[in-house]
């Protein structure tokens, strides 16, 4: 955890001074793929610990967690803006950032729950043990989750304003407040959301917040009334809020070789995170990005048809789950 991070100090400090004062495209790029890679390395090891929590306080606590993820991102854009209005220098701006990462890398990582023992389970990993895990059946099912409820976050988070802006006539200030409202709806869908799963199961929240989801995308969609369109947002990003949190569950429901499990969801993730917004991209010059939003029904219809692949394993079930699996960690 502590090489991830200072690793993604180090990528940070590269970028700015590279996209800045150096005004290099290509050590800017070289360094964002190192920052990248350093970043999803916190990211795995953060979650199976969050996952390790959910086992040993038989709670669901990973949605929480993420809300946390949501309100940096949040805060993170809104320091950014306040650097470009006061035309703070790229490679300052990051090397404050850099410097946050090196403090949680010396004084928080210390505060982690150990977790190897039981991650291993008293065995030693092989590659083959970790590869092995993208032919188990439900390990890519719940990758399908993933890319599913990761396109339908990130399309709002690349478009929505746009969109907003270009095809409902709003002003550029009503589209960030629409992207404002998007990304506080979700963190509220992730901060009560760990207390809707321990009561309704976790297959029967994941299915809910989908639908939550596609209910508000089409309003956005369909309705040409801004505060209509309002309500819509609201309802999108508290559908958008559980479907990653919960895939990260689920993939470290095992705790034998769930770094690789996770490894391997997260991988659908970061495709749909990719690839997601040029797609909607390529079909909204064609028509209109309200009419390219139609593409993330279908994905938020292959998360739903995976959903059941989410069923936790073993002990830590709330009494909805036990019901549906009746003792089976199958589909």
């Amino acid at each position: 955890m502590r090489i991830g991070l200072v690793g993604a100090a180090f990528g940070l400090v590269v970028v700015g001074l590279a996209a800045g004062a150096l005004g290099s495209y290509a050590l800017a790029f070289a360094s964002l793929v190192f920052y990248g890679f350093a970043n999803a390395t916190c990211g795995i090891v953060l979650n199976i610990g969050a996952a390790e929590s959910d086992r040993a306080g038989q709670r669901t606590l990973m949605p929480m967690f993420h809300s946390v993820f949501s309100m940096g991102t949040f805060v993170g854009a809104g320091v950014g803006t306040l650097a470009t209005i006061l035309g703070v220098p790229l490679a300052l701006h990051f090397s404050g950032a850099a410097a946050l990462l090196v403090a949680a890398a010396i004084f928080a990582v210390g505060w982690l729950p150990a977790v190897e023992s039981t991650a291993t389970a008293g065995r030693t990993s092989t590659v083959a043990d970790r590869m092995g895990v993208w032919l188990e059946r439900r390990t890519l099912l719940i990758g399908l989750i993933l890319l599913g409820t990761a396109f339908t976050e990130g399309t709002a988070n690349n478009w929505l304003a746009l969109a907003l802006v270009q095809d409902r006539s709003f002003t550029p200030a009503a589209g960030a407040a629409s992207l404002a409202a998007f990304t506080g709806a979700m963190t509220v869908g992730r901060l009560v959301g760990g207390a809707l799963v321990d009561r309704i199961g976790r297959v029967a929240a994941l299915r809910w917040a989908l639908s939550l989801a596609a209910i508000g995308l089409l309003v956005v969609v369909l309705v040409p009334t801004p505060v209509v369109i309002a309500v819509g947002v609201v309802l999108w990003g508290l559908g958008a809020s559980l479907g990653y949190p919960l895939g990260m569950s689920a993939a470290a429901d095992n705790p034998v070789n769930a770094a690789a499990r996770v490894s391997a969801v997260a991988a659908f993730g970061a495709v749909a995170f990719l690839v997601g917004p040029s797609i909607i991209g390529i079909v909204g010059a064609q028509t209109s990005l309200l009419v390219a939003f139609m593409t993330v029904i279908a994905l938020i219809g292959l998360a739903l048809c995976a959903s059941g692949a989410a069923r936790p394993l073993g002990a830590h079930r709330s009494g909805n789950d036990m019901a549906e699996a009746s003792g089976s960690e199958s589909l």
